[in-house]
């Protein structure tokens, strides 16, 4: 192994208490889906402050990106590393439509050497681990053929403007690095740094947002007549009931029917409605008139949505209810030819060797395979993608589980010899 890869190593493994500092600066930065710009701030900042080239890319006011450049000779391939900025919806909605502000969605702490808080495993950590591996290279000195792109994007995370929630604050699901390749920030590979518990996945599930409205009568409680049939039932929030039941039963059978092994897993596309809306919080002594539902619904890569959307409609009106089924967002899986992602993969699985000293893990983890991740983004306008990266545990414990630093440092490693193979042709 070469002097120069030696001493890239020797840095990223002395840089722990910097990486949990930065971890928990991230992490502990308000910032959520919607309102990213103060994040990508600090880690403009951050950059800055190290010496190295960035650009903060506003979108709208209030969402931006920010993007590192350790720029090559031109000689050599490009290679982004993409880590997303926005955590799960933070503040009034989540207050007071969700539950009590949860620590562990809102901020990070340090235990030793884990790192506890949802801000960070999803997925400011991962943004943390790419920025200190690309501060290692550059403090080495070494000179890359092509340009390695540290990307720290907005909107990731599942969303979609409706009813009162209107124009782009609302848009997720690729929102930040649809824009930054649109506006020229492209490479001839992406590596989605996510936690993958180190598989890699070059292949994501689709997602269809759908609303589903159900019509009724007001009457004064003392008034009520029920009817004998549920389509005689005056409340909509009686009649959404039954359609839950329905679309959870048809979710099941909607699973089972399209999941499939992959060479980078098992394929599960999920369903499950996520929200309801309906009568008047403050005035429950009339019958609702209208009800909603808002249902999310994962896809198979190629799979027509319009075909879904005739599925989730004849489920629902089996009822033999009116209902009206409005397709809000669709956006599309993807799948990286085995061929064109065979280049980045034989690297990292290279790199993961000489750090970890075994194999990487043959299959990701089903829920890692059945996500919405940004390599969708990448697929789709032919920049070969996967996403890869160290463990926040399953999902069974999400928003309660920790990471562990020396798992983030393995990381780091590997992203960085990944970085030197790709866009400098040297190997450990």
């Amino acid at each position: 192994m070469s002097a120069e890869i030696t001493k890239i190593l020797d840095r990223i493994e002395s840089s722990k208490e910097d990486l949990a500092e930065l971890m928990l600066r991230l992490g502990n930065t308000y910032g959520p889906f919607g309102q990213e710009a103060a994040t990508a701030a600090e880690v403009h900042d951050w950059y800055g402050a190290n010496g190295m080239q960035s650009d903060f890319v506003e979108i709208i006011e209030g969402r931006a990106c920010t993007v590192g450049r350790i720029a090559g000779d031109g000689t050599g391939k490009s290679l982004i590393y993409n880590a997303h900025l926005d955590t799960e919806a933070s503040g009034k909605d989540f207050e007071t439509l969700m539950d009590a502000p949860d620590p562990n969605i809102v901020g990070a702490r340090r235990e030793g050497d884990r790192i506890f808080g949802h801000t960070v495993q999803n997925d400011r950590g991962c943004m943390a681990m790419q920025m200190i591996a690309g501060r290692a290279i550059v403090e080495s000195g070494v000179q890359l053929k092509g340009d390695l792109l540290l990307k720290s994007a907005a909107g990731e995370t599942g969303a979609a403007p409706v009813d009162e929630y209107q124009g782009l604050r609302y848009d997720g699901k690729g929102f930040g690095t649809t824009y930054l390749v649109d506006h020229g920030y492209r490479a001839d590979y992406a590596v989605i740094a996510e936690t993958t518990d180190f598989a890699a996945s070059w292949i994501q599930c689709g997602a269809a947002y759908y609303k589903i409205t159900l019509r009724g009568k007001n009457m004064y409680t003392p008034r009520l007549l029920r009817g004998e049939t549920l389509a005689e039932q005056p409340n909509a929030i009686v009649r959404a009931a039954s359609v839950v039941e329905l679309i959870e039963k048809w979710a099941v059978e909607f699973e089972a029917a399209r999941t499939r092994q992959t060479d980078c897993g098992m394929m599960r596309p999920k369903a499950q409605v996520g929200a309801i809306r309906g009568g008047i919080p403050w005035r429950p002594n009339r019958s609702s008139t209208y009800a909603a539902l808002y249902v999310d619904v994962r896809t198979l890569p190629g799979e027509s949505v319009e075909s879904v959307t005739k599925s989730i409609s004849a489920a629902v009106r089996a009822t033999g209810l009116e209902v009206e089924v409005d397709l809000i967002m669709a956006k599309a899986g993807y799948e990286a030819p085995r061929e064109s992602i065979a280049p980045l993969l034989d690297e990292i699985e290279v790199a993961h060797r000489h750090v970890r000293g075994v194999e990487m893990p043959e299959y990701a983890e089903d829920a890692v395979v059945g996500m919405w991740r940004d390599t969708n983004v990448y697929n789709r306008v032919g920049i070969p993608s996967l996403t890869f990266g160290p463990s926040r545990g399953k999902a069974a414990v999400q928003g309660t589980g920790f990471i562990e630093l020396d798992d983030f440092i393995d990381g780091a490693k590997i992203y960085a010899l990944t970085a030197l193979s790709i866009c400098g042709d040297m190997r450990p």
